[in-house]
């Protein structure tokens, strides 16, 4: 398996806080069955770091590979980032600020909870002007989706990639993110499940308990191609 959507960086964000934490969360993810992991700081949020391109980014991806390697766990680190679209985010698009999933046209896109749809709008379709296909990340946490998850349906029929976070198929997330992630899965808007990690002891990187869920409540689901297939096409910079 392959997780698209990771904070296993340390020290970016309020994900992993050291490498210590970093590697127990690469070694959960090991033992769960995931054999690659899109390393993916939030990008352009207030009172954090930027996680903007650069050479100190594209560092810590190598210095991570190096400790996972050197700590004898069987996983790939792939680049990335969390985008928030917030502030003059055309802007840094437009810059080519933003790194992508492993360097390929696909670009990880998240919005405030409470964000207008309109604003939605304008960001994917710059993100689409600039080349590039928007991944939605996590849209059943988004109040308009909540409200209407017809909104994310359209996203899907529009090519965007709609990416679930395992936690809200778990429950962990609260009730209306299950509700509308599972109306998702069931009408096949969805293209990737990812973890969303920051932590091995809460909002986790393990996998074990996401396909015994997908077994047990949603046996139409493809786990093949949502865990493995579509994020290996994302990383090829593959068309879905």
């Amino acid at each position: 398996m392959m997780d698209l959507h990771c904070h296993i960086l340390p020290g970016l964000d309020d994900g992993a806080a050291d490498p210590g934490i970093s590697l127990e969360m690469a070694a959960m993810a090991a033992s769960s069955g995931v054999t690659h992991i899109f390393a993916t700081p939030h990008c352009n949020t207030r009172n954090v770091q930027q996680n903007f391109h650069s050479p100190a980014l594209i560092r810590a991806y190598t210095d991570l590979q190096d400790a996972v390697d050197e700590a004898g766990i069987p996983v790939k680190i792939l680049s990335g980032a969390e985008v928030l679209a917030r502030g003059h985010f055309e802007d840094h698009l437009a810059a080519g600020d933003f790194m992508t999933l492993n360097g390929s046209r696909y670009l990880l896109l998240e919005f405030y909870f409470d964000e207008d749809p309109a604003y939605m709008e304008q960001c994917l379709r710059a993100v689409e002007a600039e080349g590039l296909v928007p991944v939605v990340a996590h849209p059943e946490r988004y109040y308009c989706v909540q409200r209407a998850p017809m909104l994310a349906q359209q996203w899907a029929d529009d090519g965007r990639v709609l990416q679930l976070n395992k936690g809200s198929l778990l429950g962990d997330l609260g009730e209306e993110a299950y509700v509308t992630a599972a109306l998702l899965l069931r009408r096949r808007a969805v293209s990737v499940i990812a973890s969303d990690a920051h932590h091995f002891l809460h909002r986790t990187p393990h996998f074990g308990a996401l396909l015994n869920c997908l077994a047990q409540r949603f046996p139409e689901a493809d786990p093949e191609l949502l865990l493995y297939e579509n994020p290996l096409k994302i990383a090829k910079d593959q068309t879905l």
